[in-house]
């Protein structure tokens, strides 16, 4: 009976197999071309079968629904078959995987591409490309791209780039890139660039840390420099050469070069050759010159420049300022508001 059993499958499994392959519509009312093995939607189907339990094998995607299983491709869909629907588990090609939402594992020999949302493990031997949502772990050759928002960690030999915010670990081996605001670990071989946001957490570029319009906010480290372009950079701030926010710098701030605000620098702050900026607190020192018109605090350099005031110590070979509320010592002081002796030798003091 058991051999009559097997024999009967056999004959009927090859019966489907040599069938003609039907027509299956989607739910758009598309259809294509597949061999439906499924019992209830759930078994095996190959082919253009929108919604499968279980394993669905294509040459090509078109018509995807839903998958809750495994999802095998073989070649990209053409340009104007545009791949949509949902895969829930594992999306596998050695080319490229495309579908509207993967969902779980999604591995690629070229790349893996979600046209609306990249969730769980998504490996693409070359790119990671997610046109909304990418969120979980996520591991480029070349690049990692986000055209929405990113979550969780995303590592690429290139680049890693989101033009939504960004949160977690993003490691590039050339840059770290994210137009809408970075926060958590950001690392990149030659830059860490934030455009239009701000980055938060730890920031480091081999070359430069870059915010375009926002702040950076934390642990701030650029081989060459750090630069908030019209934000502020606050907490720890490292530049090899320069240490730049244009509207801002607090917190520990020591440029190889310089220290520089269009607007205050706060905090402890040492620049190589020089800092400069309107108002300041806190230490400011420099081998050269400390250019602070309006400062509170301690400064020390060989040349100590408050245009408009100083209210604490200042100690340098040359110390300047109109309006001097504490100390100068150095060989030769300035206090603009000492009326009768403006100009002294070793020490100069008012209150």
């Amino acid at each position: 009976m058991t051999s009559i059993r097997l024999a009967l499958n056999a004959i009927l499994f090859g019966s489907l197999c040599l069938s003609p392959l039907s027509a299956q519509e989607s739910s758009t009312g598309r259809s294509g071309w597949g061999l439906d093995l499924t019992v209830g939607g759930t078994g095996i189907a190959i082919g253009h079968i929108p919604a499968v339990n279980g394993i669905r094998i294509n040459f090509r995607d078109r018509y995807l629904e839903e998958v809750n299983g495994l999802n095998l491709t073989f070649w990209p869909p053409k340009g104007e078959h545009k791949v949509g629907g949902t895969v829930q588990g594992m999306s596998l090609s050695p080319t490229a995987p495309v579908a509207g939402r993967m969902r779980g594992i999604s591995l690629g020999g070229l790349a893996v591409v979600g046209t609306e949302e990249l969730s769980g493990l998504n490996l693409g031997g070359l790119a990671v490309v997610g046109d909304g949502l990418v969120q979980g772990i996520s591991i480029g050759g070349l690049a990692t791209v986000a055209t929405g928002t990113s979550r969780g960690i995303n590592i690429a030999g290139l680049a890693t780039v989101s033009e939504g915010p960004s949160t977690g670990l993003n490691i590039g081996g050339l840059a770290a890139v994210s137009n809408g605001g970075a926060k958590g670990l950001n690392i990149g071989g030659l830059a860490v660039v934030a455009g239009e946001g701000s980055a938060t957490g730890f920031q480091a570029g081999g070359l430069a840390l870059v915010s375009g319009s926002g702040s950076l906010t934390g642990v701030n480290l650029g081989g060459l420099a750090v630069v908030a372009g019209e934000g502020v950079a606050r907490g720890v701030n490292i530049g090899g050469l320069a240490v730049v926010g244009v509207w801002g710098v607090g917190g520990l701030n020591i440029g190889g070069l310089a220290v520089v605000s269009e607007n205050y620098v706060r905090g402890f702050s040492v620049g190589g050759y020089k800092l400069e900026a309107p108002v300041g607190s806190g230490f400011a020192g420099t081998v050269w010159k400390v250019d602070v018109e309006d400062f509170r605090g301690f400064s020390v350099g060989i040349w100590n420049q408050h245009d408009s005031r100083m209210r604490g110590l200042s100690i340098g070979v040359l110390n300047r300022t109109e309006e001097l509320h504490g100390i100068q010592v150095g060989l030769l002081n300035y206090a603009g508001n000492n009326e009768r002796f403006r100009w002294l030798p070793l020490i100069n003091a008012h209150f």
